[in-house]
């Protein structure tokens, strides 16, 4: 891809705006199939812990509540969005499940053919008692509004856009990889302060869903930005109709409740807080993240392709393009036979910035009120010239990514750090930078060469930074041997830079390569989710290890399942053998598949699976 990005120049000067109506549309009610169900927990203290212990059985000290910032337009207390809120520190400050009565839950869904649907991969609260989720399914997606206080029950449920995945495409490994690539539809969603969820739909519609007295107002409204992302996409005019390669992905307000949106394909937006009404019809403001740091990212990977500014900014001007010039740009811009420069991960929201990360950079935006533009952070503009922010990238899929770049969304630490990881050849760094401008602080190297991806994100408490390793994960129904491996890294404040906290943790293997890590301060461990070291029956059981913040030392080990036929899924035997392969399926369905841990109130904690979600909870 030699001229990968050379062609950018293609979009200089694009900016767009519109103006579109919100529609309400009474969605049509369908029949919610599911069942709860208990199954089987057996837990274990790891020996190092009861070594350190002297033998008593007690858990680690809390930590230090985690200071978090109270969005002014999101869900205040409790979990907003995929990685806990604004900052996407995936720090929570309630308390886990402890050991006094554990029990787990399994939400299952029961929808098939057509309708088949399944996994919930994050959690809204509304209160104490009631929470919405989305189950994913191959054809649509479903909002439910669940009670969960005793035993899980669907308060309303609302259909929405889905992907229209076939049932060959989830039953093949070629099909399967395609869907679990593209993290477009709806998982990347938030809730407001005014108990209502924002879903970026996979038919590029927002639509923002209302929640009254334990129900959904079935007047969902919807604006489409469709028009939008095509007018932010010029590099390609069919590319949106193209097997919806251009779909939004993530969907969260700024500061000032304007709500900032991303597409698969690159195309940044926003939807301007004072026509947010159902009244009236709201401006949208996009642009091309491509546009942003161009002259950078190409003498990053294509010295010397412009030798000067002046003969890059006289290809500014589309209009002075040939047919032939524009058709070439495209054909040179392409990353692989489908993609430009792409955001596939969410993004995370600062009091001063929005910060996204493309296949390409980390960018600090911001939307200028007297402008009326989108604009990169003055500071960041500078510090992109020192060509950091345009991270170090091979231009090819790891085992273990779902693109060719940066697999994390940045990961804010209160109001001083931004982290990513990037995409270096052989060995990916955890790349650290101020807030304030974009200076690069620390780039630390992640285990080892040739077996190291991190597509979750980093998690970030106090003044750590955790990593795990996602190496190797490719078919997510497959066992997936990995490398596994976390790492911890601390700011040393005489020194100015992070620095790798050795023998953390203090042993074991961590094959976390599916749902982000999570602390809870209020237990004082971090929680992965991972697979059984021992095998039962021919299979590795998942598993939830905890570790101890302070020591890295393994605590307990929670092992989760159903035995033969207690499971009951109502599902084909050709759809479990082309899934999950039909032996040992009872304990498969615990499989995580890129969801995340969500704590929430009464010591519980909630986590997507492949046939819904789990609870797991205590007295």
């Amino acid at each position: 891809m030699k001229n990968f990005l050379f062609s950018l120049v293609f979009l200089i000067g694009f900016t767009g705006f519109g103006q579109y109506c919100i529609s309400k549309d009474m969605t049509p009610s369908t029949r919610f199939e599911y069942e709860p169900k208990f199954a089987k927990m057996e837990i274990s203290w790891y020996d190092e812990w009861l070594e350190y212990t002297n033998g008593e059985k007690i858990l680690p000290k809390p930590l230090e509540p985690q200071e978090k910032w109270d969005h002014p337009y999101m869900k205040m207390g409790y979990t907003a969005a995929m990685h806990e809120g604004p900052y996407s520190s995936d720090v929570s400050n309630y308390l886990g499940p402890t050991l006094k009565n554990p029990k787990v839950q399994y939400f299952h869904v029961k929808q098939k053919g057509g309708d088949f649907s399944g996994m919930c991969p994050t959690f809204a609260f509304i209160n104490d008692s009631t929470v919405a989720t989305l189950s994913f399914g191959r054809a649509n997606t479903t909002l439910l509004l669940l009670d969960v206080k005793d035993t899980i029950r669907v308060l309303d449920h609302l259909p929405i856009p889905g992907r229209g995945s076939s049932a060959f495409e989830l039953a093949g490994k070629k099909g399967r990889s395609k869907i679990f690539s593209n993290t477009a539809g709806g998982a990347y969603s938030y809730i407001s302060n005014k108990n209502r969820i924002y879903i970026p739909g996979a038919n590029n519609n927002i639509l923002r869903v209302t929640i009254r007295n334990r129900k959904l107002d079935h007047e969902v409204e919807s604006l489409n930005l469709k028009p939008q992302i095509e007018a932010g996409n010029l590099v390609h005019p069919e590319l949106s109709e193209k097997d919806g390669l251009n779909q939004l992905t993530a969907i969260m307000p700024d500061v000032h409740g304007n709500i900032w949106f991303t597409s698969r394909q690159g195309v940044i937006g926003l939807v301007h807080r004072k026509d947010i009404t159902s009244q009236n019809c709201p401006k949208v403001y996009s642009s091309w993240v491509g546009y942003f740091g161009l002259k950078e990212k190409i003498e990053k990977h294509f010295p010397g392709s412009i030798e000067t500014a002046e003969e890059m900014e006289s290809w500014g001007f589309r209009e002075k393009l040939s047919p032939e010039m524009r058709r070439q740009m495209r054909e040179s811009l392409k990353i692989d036979e489908d993609t430009y420069e792409e955001i596939q991960n969410s993004f995370s929201v600062g009091k001063d910035g929005v910060y996204i990360v493309s296949n390409a950079a980390l960018f600090k935006f911001y939307f200028n009120e007297e402008t009326k533009t989108i604009e990169l952070d003055p500071k960041w503009e500078k510090t992109f010239k020192k060509g950091n922010l345009v991270y170090d990238n091979d231009l090819k899929k790891k085992p273990g990514h779902l693109n060719k770049g940066s697999g994390t969304t940045p990961t804010l630490m209160d109001d001083r750090f931004v982290a990513i990881c990037d995409n270096a050849p052989g060995r990916v760094n955890l790349c650290i930078y101020r807030q304030d401008n974009g200076e690069l602080v620390s780039k630390l190297p992640l285990f080892e060469n040739q077996g190291s991806a991190v597509e979750n994100s980093a998690v970030a408490y106090g003044s750590s930074y955790i990593v795990a390793n996602t190496f190797g994960y490719v078919d997510p129904f497959d066992v997936n041997p990995t490398p596994g491996g976390i790492m911890r890294f601390d700011y040393n404040e005489q020194k100015g830079v992070f620095e790798k906290v050795e023998n953390w943790p203090a042993s074991g293997n961590y094959d976390c390569k599916t749902a982000t890590p999570k602390i809870s301060t209020r237990t004082g461990m971090l929680y992965v989710y991972n697979r059984s070291e021992e095998e039962t029956n021919g299979h590795r059981d998942w598993q939830i290890t905890t570790i101890d913040y302070r020591t890295g030392r393994r605590v307990l080990r929670s092992k989760l399942f159903f035995e033969k036929g207690e499971f009951d899924d109502n599902i084909s035997a050709i759809l479990k053998a082309g899934s999950l392969g039909t032996k040992n399926y009872d304990r498969k369905v615990f499989n995580n598949i890129w969801g995340t841990f969500t704590f929430g109130p009464d010591k519980s904690f909630y986590l997507g699976t492949y046939r819904g979600f789990i609870k797991v909870s205590s007295d």
